[in-house]
């Protein structure tokens, strides 16, 4: 290689230097013309696009030979773009293909032609060179490095958990059976189980960023079979509103690291940005069901509020409270998970967080006397013994705890406004899709 790539340098510095000034570039040809006696490439790196311009014809020739989306390393001198969008090009002196691209491409590169998102999956890597699909990628590390940043800053630890498991968080009808050596064994449908327990070992506040899996016939637009969650609990509350207070705060937290981090990419996307003010409403669920009542929805106390009801909600929310962020409160005890606290006989002190008309998050405070746990597992049909590596941390003493699990592929979606939850996610799995 005649070029030192060790100097290399990104579009968006090169718009940062002077005039004559010589460097070097490298990334994909977005884009080849050749017109004769002037020859052009659009150069794409991760930064953004840069144009390459050359009047030697022998540099004209070998351009012209250039594959779209071929690797490339240049060196030129920067000067001033007759373009019609301005800034700073490079006058080309000399450039090597890297890697040479099969011309027959499977999806449009150019832009002009939409892709069904089927397809853009089946090419990812390709479909990701496109700016605005890879600024969500961007805006996902910003959300995951602000949670990991905020909550380090409230004296959580950060854990990892199994994701080989003997018995799941949430019963049986979704585990996905793997093989493991001569055990019965499943895929992780939570962390929920093993952040209580670090609490009884007295970690007091943890959290994990790592993926679960759920078995379930689900084609919607927001659930997959591999996701992202967020998993948060802490310790020595006095009841779940402690918890949202947390959770609450971390999310406009959240908004404003992507303000600060991520408005070039926000920007590509299109996207404002509006943090919630604290705090949130809480709207208890039977507040909720009156709220849908008069609505017209005819949902009785028990009746789980389905999507299409959800919205509606977000929407009467959005009129009265003049915001997208609010919790639903009190849930059935029937409704939530056996290690959710109830609240007298009928109630439980589980949550939901809703953002823009979609549950974000689900959590409360948790169960941590352990006769009440093994009469709340009966009472779900759980049998106590799948879990005696579970109850054990509660046997030798656990502190009052609540917290949440949220979807951050989710939470990218909506706060991206994207149709899809698949377009937040790398490489989804969903029931038809297991590669690339």
């Amino acid at each position: 290689m005649a070029l030192d790539i060790s100097k290399r340098v990104y579009s968006s510095e090169v718009q940062q230097k002077k005039e004559g000034a010589e460097v070097i570039v490298g990334g994909w040809a977005a884009e080849v013309k050749s017109l004769g006696k002037i020859a052009f490439i659009k150069l794409r790196d991760r930064a953004g696009v840069l144009q390459l311009v050359s009047t030697n014809s022998k540099l004209v020739d070998k351009i012209a030979k250039v594959t779209h989306e071929s690797v490339l390393i240049a060196k030129g001198k920067i000067q001033a773009s007759k373009a019609k969008a301005g800034g700073k090009e490079l006058q080309l002196e000399d450039f090597e293909v890297l890697s040479e691209a099969d011309p027959r491409l499977p999806i449009d590169m150019s832009g002009k032609i939409a892709t069904d998102l089927s397809k853009r999956l089946d090419w990812r890597v390709l479909d990701l060179r496109h700016q605005k699909n890879a600024a969500v990628f961007k805006i996902r590390s910003v959300i995951n490095h602000a949670i990991r940043n905020f909550l380090i800053a409230h004296n959580f630890t950060e854990i990892q958990t199994p994701k080989l498991v003997g018995a799941g968080a949430e019963g049986g009808a979704t585990l996905f059976p793997v093989v493991y050596y001569d055990k019965k064994a499943y895929l992780s449908q939570s962390q929920q189980l093993y952040k209580q327990m670090m609490l009884s070992a007295g970690l007091d506040r943890v959290f994990e960023i790592g993926p679960n899996f759920r078995a379930e016939e689900s084609h919607t637009t927001r659930h997959l079979a591999e996701f992202t969650q967020l998993d948060f609990e802490m310790a020595w509350i006095k009841d779940e509103e402690d918890v949202l207070q947390t959770l609450e705060k971390l999310f406009v937290f959240v908004i404003g690291e992507l303000e600060k981090y991520a408005r070039p990419e926000l920007n590509l996307l299109k996207v404002e940005l509006e943090a919630p003010k604290l705090p949130f409403p809480r709207i208890t669920y039977e507040e909720a069901l009156k709220l849908l009542g008069k609505e017209g929805s005819k949902l009785k106390f028990g009746d789980d509020i389905g999507t299409d009801e959800e919205k509606k909600l977000g929407g009467i929310v959005k009129e009265k409270y003049k915001t997208d962020a609010y919790f639903i409160t009190k849930y059935p005890w029937s409704q939530k998970p056996f290690y959710i606290m109830k609240d007298g006989t009928k109630l439980s002190r589980g949550f939901d967080f809703e953002y823009k008309g979609e549950e974000m998050s689900s959590g409360g405070q948790r169960e941590h006397r352990i006769e009440v746990l093994e009469k709340q597992m009966k009472e779900k049909n759980l049998k106590a013994k799948d879990f005696d590596f579970y109850l054990a941390a509660f046997k030798y003493g656990m502190p009052a705890h609540g917290g949440f699990g949220m979807g951050i592929d989710r939470l990218v979606k909506n706060i991206l406004g994207l149709d899809n939850i698949r377009e937040a996610v790398l490489f989804p799995r969903d029931p038809q899709r297991l590669t690339p």
